[in-house]
């Protein structure tokens, strides 16, 4: 990590407005300036620049921070290349600038690790031409891969004979640990053997096209084995950081403007027969943060195509909620009955279906209410009035009354509501002003939800004070609060660290401490604490009294969470005799404990 107190100093001598109007063209309305968010396809200006804050924050893709910030994620460099920047657009000058190293340090080890794992590809890509590589070359034949798909893939097959793997390794000049560093190296009998041996392999590259690991497919039929074997995490393979294939097809995506999500291996290469070259796969991976930064520099319509069985469309739907919460344009493939991936429905089908299938595209809203009319996921009313508060807001941005109405009618039928009660909340969702009665509505709609917001508030405002006030911060250590939220509890521990080395809290200077942390949800941190820091309604006077009531509230509903969870927890796998049995006895223990209190 760099030296934080040189980047404060940058700031305290920089001026926001001047660093990012050298960018974008920037509108004065009051004590702001507005602007064309460049980190989505902003329409109407949504970047707000505060000269006071020496804060930026966009409030539809939720990217903010400070000058650094804009410059690093704006030019895609590195925190230190950015603030070299700045310093230059503000004319100022310190010697430490000159004595960092900014050009890329070459990182010796990995490069050893990069030399092996190619070496081991062409090694494994070889095999396929021998004697006994035979039985790799007849299993990819079957399922109809030309040598050209075999190439492009760098497909190939390991030796059944797994310490020649490792002997051939050994001659090209690289050592046991290197080999072992890889992730394809295990000692039986007592000499290190390739772990993937008599296995076809999926080479596996990063978005730069480096090959960092493989996935070994079985061809045997001894099912005791795993079908497939995937290379363990080194330092060259995160798979969190990975999509199959996407060096292969960020090009085509950006030039078509749209990119296919699958699932597995044989999926990508299916469409790669039909002529589809802008196809990525999860590799049986949720998607991740990580996914995401990839896939926002291709400024492209996501295409989600994940399998049609339970398990595909609940990961479906989650990916659904995690892109349209960063603003990331998305359909999704309509999903077959008979459940069919894409590599089945050209084996079976032939191409020209596959071609149909992947072009059936339907929105978020149409596959969920499929989803859960299919699999009657909705059981409690909870889940009922949590469904229709996620789904009614983006419904009243359809201004066809036609398809507004059918939507309508479709939750209704899905949730059991009536249509009217639907009705009167789309209405209040319409007429609110601000997101505070939007937040109002919902609790009057949802009691659950209302509990969780309690909690939320609560910890949002103690957070709020803290990143105004080391008394606050002081507070939050003495009492041991622990917020409930993850992204709320990190930042809370970063400010205990900030607090430590520095005499006060400068917010530019605490965004600046987190961009050069390791973690990998920093943007979100940043973008949290940017969205905070620009609300209103936070009182303004920090007080022991007002940070108490907040810790009352926030321990308050953490034991309702608690009790609830014990309670359910509880119930799980009783028969409905048991269940009213333990629910009694719940509450009048709960009855009991509220008697004594008073």
């Amino acid at each position: 990590m760099e030296d934080n107190s040189l980047f404060s100093d940058i700031l305290k001598h920089s001026d926001i407005v001047r660093v990012i109007s050298s960018y974008l063209s920037l509108t004065k309305k009051g004590r702001n300036y507005y602007a064309l968010c460049p980190f989505h396809d902003d329409k109407n200006p949504s970047m707000i620049v505060s000269p006071e804050k020496q804060l930026f924050k966009c409030f539809v893709c939720g990217t903010g921070g400070n000058a650094i910030t804009f410059v690093q994620k704006y030019e895609k460099i590195s925190y230190f290349e950015a603030a070299k920047k700045v310093a230059e657009l503000c004319d100022y000058h310190d010697p430490r600038l000159e004595t960092n190293i900014t050009k890329k340090i070459v990182d010796s080890e990995k490069e050893e690790l990069y030399a092996c794992i190619d070496d081991l590809a062409n090694f494994y890509q070889f095999a396929l031409s021998t004697q006994e590589g035979k039985k790799g070359l007849e299993y990819l034949t079957e399922r109809n891969i030309s040598s050209n798909i075999i190439n492009k893939f760098i497909l190939g097959y390991s030796i059944d004979n797994g310490y020649s793997t490792c002997s051939f390794l050994s001659k090209k000049g690289h050592s046991l640990k290197t080999i072992e560093d890889i992730g394809i190296s295990s000692i039986i009998n007592g000499k290190p053997c390739d772990v993937n041996k008599g296995r076809v392999i999926f080479t596996i590259c990063n978005d730069e096209g480096r090959v960092v690991g493989f996935s070994a497919r079985r061809i045997n039929d001894n099912n005791d084995e795993p079908k497939y074997i995937n290379s363990p995490e080194t330092k060259l393979f995160h798979k969190a950081n990975i999509l199959y294939n996407f060096h292969n097809a960020k090009e085509k995506a950006k030039q078509l403007k749209y990119i296919y999500i699958l699932e597995g291996f044989m999926d990508v290469i299916a469409l790669e027969k039909i002529g589809v070259e802008n196809a990525v796969g999860l590799m049986g991976t949720a998607l991740t943060n990580e996914h995401i930064a990839l896939l926002r520099t291709l400024n492209c319509e996501i295409r989600l195509c994940l399998d049609g069985d339970m398990p595909g469309q609940m990961a479906t739907i989650k990916i659904c909620e995690m892109l349209s919460r960063v603003n990331l344009p998305y359909r999704i493939v309509e999903p077959r009955n008979d459940y069919k991936d894409c590599d089945e429905i050209l084996n079976n089908l032939g191409a020209e279906e596959l071609k149909k299938y992947i072009n059936r595209l339907i929105d978020r809203i149409d596959f969920s209410l499929s989803y859960y009319q299919k699999n009657n996921e909705l059981s409690s009313v909870e889940d009922k009035k949590g469904f229709v508060e996620k789904f009614v807001p983006i419904i009243a941005t359809i201004k066809d009354p036609i398809i507004y109405d059918s939507y309508l009618k479709k939750i209704s039928i899905v949730t059991g509501f009536d249509i009217d009660v639907i009705n009167e909340y789309m209405s209040k969702i319409k007429k609110a002003k601000n997101e505070h009665e939007f937040i109002e509505i919902n609790k009057k709609f949802n009691p659950e939800r209302k509990k969780l917001a309690r909690l939320f508030l609560a910890e949002k405002e103690i957070l709020y004070q803290m990143l105004k006030n080391p008394e606050a911060i002081k507070f939050y250590e003495r009492n041991e609060i622990g917020f409930y939220d993850e992204i709320y509890r990190s930042i809370a521990n970063f400010l205990i660290d900030y607090i430590q080395k520095n005499n006060e809290i400068d917010i530019s200077g605490v965004i600046s401490f987190i961009e050069q942390s390791d973690l990998e949800n920093k943007s979100e941190l940043v973008e949290s604490i940017t969205e905070i820091y620009f609300e209103k309604f936070h009182p303004k006077n920090c007080s022991e009294e007002l940070l108490n009531d907040y810790l009352n509230t926030i321990n308050f509903e953490k034991q309702k969470i608690f009790e609830s969870d014990t309670l359910n927890q509880a119930l799980k796998g009783k028969n409905p005799l048991d269940q009213a049995r333990i629910i009694a006895n719940f509450n009048r223990k709960k009855f009991y404990k509220l008697k004594e209190n008073k």
